[in-house]
């Protein structure tokens, strides 16, 4: 009897440490466990928020990768990996970070102040999420102050699309203006 009630209180404490750290919780708990596998770069993680094929022609072009674009390439596990630093480059990554996750969850937005490398590109980024359609959108904004138009110059917004389903934050859907 008492090795039972040993073996129950052992599943039990294993159970509950195991829970602590499940990164199904909450959204806002998904939404952490999202920034961490982008900045690490651990891409099998990053992979889960997303569904394979992703199919949208606009993609390869938002992120500088014509030759997929003019293909109508889907966004595949392969593409995923081979492209990740683009599709989550440094401006994205650096202010992603500056997220203040507990504004995000407790007022629905949260801003990054302007962000700067080298004096000539700005960028930052707003964090919104709607109750109502469960909708996660990160919009990375920025703007080169050398405007060369061989450089591509002007101000741009990528809006990163992220829904509730089933409980999981997934990607679904991106696009730009800009």
């Amino acid at each position: 009897m008492k090795k039972t009630i040993l073996y129950l209180c052992l599943l039990l404490v294993t159970h509950t440490a195991f829970a602590a750290t499940d990164s199904s919780g909450t959204w806002i708990d998904q939404v952490r466990t999202l920034r961490d596998a982008i900045y690490k770069h651990d891409k099998e993680t990053a992979k889960t928020f997303f569904t394979f094929p992703y199919n949208n022609p606009e993609f390869w072009y938002i992120f500088g990768v014509p030759k997929l674009a003019e293909k109508e390439a889907p966004l595949t596990e392969k593409s995923f990996d081979l492209y990740f630093d683009k599709i989550f480059d440094k401006a994205f990554v650096t202010s992603f970070l500056k997220i203040k996750t507990k504004d995000l969850y407790e007022k629905g937005t949260a801003n990054t102040a302007e962000l700067t490398d080298d004096h000539e590109e700005y960028y930052n980024m707003e964090a919104t999420f709607d109750k109502a359609k469960h909708t996660l959108t990160l919009q990375l904004s920025g703007y080169n102050k050398k405007n060369d138009p061989e450089l591509g110059g002007g101000e741009y917004a990528i809006f990163y699309v992220f829904k509730i389903k089933d409980g999981k934050l997934k990607f679904d859907k991106i696009f730009m203006a800009g």
